[in-house]
Order: C-alpha cells, then structure tokens, then sequence
C-alpha cells in the first residue's frame, strides 16, 4: 500500500487551468484557488503531458485577456501600469522593457587655433 495523501489532480484539472489562467490569473492563483501549494502543480506539469499542455493554453489566454485589458479605452492610470506589469510577468518574452540600442559613434576633429597676440 502505497503512503502519503491521495492526489487532488483528477482529469477535470486541464480545463480548470487553462479557464482559470484564461481569465487573467496566475498559475500560483490557481494552485491556491484549488488548495495545492505551486510546487504541487508544477509536479503534476511533470507527470501529466496533457495538463502541462493546458498550462501552455492558460498561458496563452492570460496573455490575451490581459492585452484586451490593456486596451479597453475606459482605463486610465493606475489600470494601465498594473496591467503593463502583469504583461511584463506574464510574457516577458513579448512584454519586458528593451534598451535602446547604443548611438552610432561619431568622429569629431578638433582644431586648436592660437589666439591673436595681445599687444
């Protein structure tokens, strides 16, 4: 008899994921909301090919409601930078900050004229 407590993953967790995470929330959010720890989830990504598929999908529908969020014309200030910031963790591949490329470099010549003698 094998020991430990029974597993809560049953074959309804790859669709609760990828609505859940398809509502703008978070695979941590998740794992609370269903009452496992993260680490809980992450070895059910390892062990279930079909649920970590359906993280992927979750993935992927968090990123679109958040940018659907993101240009709702009736947000303004404090809603677009929130919503910036989860882009930007939850898509950093597509979301996080670029630097500008550095400026080409520029040659100057300076030429050092001696002043007219004082008298």
């Amino acid at each position: 008899m094998p020991g430990g407590r029974p597993t809560k993953y049953h074959a309804r967790r790859p669709a609760e994921v990828a609505d859940v995470m398809g509502r703008g929330f978070s695979l941590s959010a998740y794992a609370g909301e269903i009452g496992v720890s993260r680490s809980t989830v992450d070895a059910w990504r390892a062990a279930y090919p079909v649920f970590a598929e359906a993280v992927r999908v979750g993935q992927a529908r968090r990123t679109a409601k958040l940018e659907r969020d993101l240009l709702d014309l009736e947000s303004t200030g404090p809603r677009i930078t929130a919503r910036l910031f989860a882009l930007k963790m939850a898509a950093p591949e597509e979301w996080r900050e670029q630097a500008a490329p550095p400026p080409e470099p520029v040659n100057v010549t300076v030429r050092f004229v001696d002043p007219e003698p004082r008298t």
